[in-house]
């Protein structure tokens, strides 16, 4: 598998990097050489994986905005975090305009390749139809209306495409992955770490639900979501028996996951847990249970701590599973707390330093599970919403769940569960949008950096240099923009 991912970001690297924003035409002394046989169909595709695990390897987009971190011994915290994003601080959607662009490129020159086998081809379209959809739909999640680009570029002459609407780019991700889920030949799994039907219905499952919730869908969406979900368990996942084996290194491909990015020390750099959550060694010299702590020299920076509010979730029953799994409290001799730092994804301790290569889970069954139960809920189904809460609660040591049994508080504690279960997986901010639009809870409450702004947008503002490039594009409302038109 290394090698491919080498090979494969090697060829997708040496086209230009095109998109709506910034146009190099590709180049056709590289392009002629390169498309020539199914293998470099093949190689080309493993390339475009690389550059989706490089556009999802952050908490930028998944947790920084949400009520998830506190800041941590060494900063500094992203303008995500304290919610002072601007025109002229926003990230740029150029990356994964780039993705798109290389799918794109893909679905242009396949067809002009011999494959002896219909069925390959057809894998390897069905994957990238998935990966342009799950692209699409951080776009779709994180800035609202988006350019719709179903075309490579390859000239200099080309027209800028303005932002289509919501509706518009979730109708162009559900058609992605209807010909994504009727092009795969298998019904199960070949390997986690590529696409397949049952991912495929998973994200289609996620996108449903986000259509029923923020962008005002209705029943048939919710029960759509859950015939998909369905059909993601006939495909033979299952909840493991204890939580903590989900993210152990040795165990990455394991009976609960769907769809994970491929991670290893030697193709890759570490996952950005490292990077962002966790404490260098030489900084807790005071800490007497550091021997249990996931800390690493290796580019190891704690900008982010656990929040105060997630680690009260998790301490609200002392049996819950989780607690010691997600995080790890450094104590001093006295027993005093000097931080608390991740613990959720420990990577793997080499001869000479520990390396965060653990996988990037995109889908789990824990999660699918959490999210038919939210499904159930929303359409009043409440005794199979709570069946598939109490096998989440199981696992982790808890009892069923005997709260006010009444919808709404139903729904909101399955958006603490979900907070529990998934920390880290990039998935509250999220959660937080899509309870939020649906009526549970009010945003502006949960996290505290908008506690003092209520008025502040929820989607991404465009950044300055992306309005530039493009006259076409408008700026997200409710920020203000300096590009003279």
């Amino acid at each position: 598998m290394r090698n491919f991912f080498i090979l494969g970001l090697a060829c997708c690297l040496g086209l230009a990097s095109c998109d709506i924003l910034d146009v190099n035409p590709v180049s056709t002394i590289t392009s002629e050489s390169f498309w020539k046989n199914p293998s470099d169909a093949k190689a080309y595709l493993t390339g475009i994986y690389n550059k989706v695990r490089g556009l999802y390897n952050t908490s930028y987009y998944g947790e920084d905005r949400s009520d998830a971190f506190k800041p941590g011994e060494i900063g500094p915290v992203s303008v995500a975090w304290s919610q002072q994003l601007l025109e002229s601080n926003a990230p740029s959607y150029r990356n994964a305009y780039s993705v798109i662009h290389h799918t794109n490129l893909l679905f242009y020159n396949i067809e002009n390749l011999k494959f002896s086998n219909e069925k390959d081809k057809n894998d390897i379209k069905a994957q990238c139809y998935f990966l342009r959809a799950y692209t699409y739909f951080l776009l779709l999640r994180s800035w609202g209306e988006v350019p719709i680009v179903n075309q490579p570029t390859l000239s200099d002459d080309i027209i800028p495409s303005p932002r289509a609407s919501k509706d518009e780019v979730v109708k162009f991700i559900l058609d992605d992955l209807e010909k994504s889920i009727s092009l795969f030949q298998e019904n199960g799994f070949i390997d986690k770490n590529i696409a397949s039907k049952p991912a495929a219905y998973a994200l289609r499952a996620d996108v449903f639900m986000w259509k029923a919730k923020v962008l005002n869908g209705g029943k048939e969406d919710f029960l759509a979501a859950i015939s998909d979900i369905d059909k993601v368990e006939e495909s033979g996942v299952e909840l493991l028996s204890e939580y903590s084996e989900i993210f152990k290194n040795d165990n990455k491909k394991n009976k609960e996951i769907i769809f994970s990015f491929y991670f290893e020390r030697y193709e890759t750099g570490n996952l950005y847990v490292a990077s962002n959550l966790t404490s260098r060694t030489d900084n807790l010299s005071m800490a007497v249970n550091l021997v249990d702590a996931a800390t690493s020299p290796n580019q190891s920076r704690h900008v982010y701590a656990p929040s105060d509010k997630l680690r009260k979730l998790y301490l609200e029953n002392s049996d819950d599973k989780r607690y010691c799994v997600a995080m790890i409290d450094l104590v001093d001799f006295s027993g005093k707390l000097i931080l608390t730092q991740q613990n959720k994804f420990r990577g793997k301790q080499y001869s000479d330093d520990l390396f965060f290569d653990d996988d990037l889970i995109a889908y789990r069954w824990g999660d699918l599970l959490l999210l038919r139960a939210e499904a159930n809920a929303a359409l009043n189904n409440l005794e199979k919403s709570l069946y598939d809460l109490n096998k989440i609660r199981s696992r982790a040591g808890l009892s069923n769940y005997s709260g006010s049994m009444d919808k709404l508080s139903i729904e909101k504690e399955l958006c603490d569960e979900r907070f529990r279960e998934l920390f880290l997986e990039q998935k509250r901010w999220f959660d937080l949008l899509r309870f939020h639009f649906g009526g549970t809870i009010n945003i502006y409450n949960e996290v505290p950096n908008l506690k003092d702004k209520p008025n502040y947008p929820l989607y991404l503002p465009i950044n300055y240099n992306d309005m530039v490039l493009n006259d076409k594009l408008l700026q997200t409302e409710g920020y203000e923009s300096n590009v003279k038109r």
